[in-house]
């Protein structure tokens, strides 16, 4: 068994990192980040323990909430609310 060289993070709604996992290549830490962010999307980054960099960094993406609120708006007009 070989040891885990790469330490996978996503940042939390307060940015900081929380530990997800670790993986033995960068090709598995790519194919992993890929499926968290599938399952809930976030900002994730890779961090070499061989290097002590962070290689793979992915962009934060916005989500769009539409949701009616009938005290400022007139009825039916929806209001946005973006989630990072």
């Amino acid at each position: 068994m070989r040891a885990a060289l790469f330490d996978i993070f996503r940042k939390d709604l307060l940015g900081t990192p929380v530990w997800m996992e670790a993986v033995e290549d960068i090709e598995t830490a790519k194919r992993r980040v890929t499926e968290l962010a599938g399952r809930s999307p976030g900002e994730y980054f890779v961090f070499s323990q061989e290097t002590e960099e962070i290689v793979i960094n992915t962009v934060p993406r916005l989500y769009e909430l539409v949701v009616p609120d009938p005290a400022f708006s007139r009825v039916g007009d929806p209001i946005s609310i973006l989630f990072v």
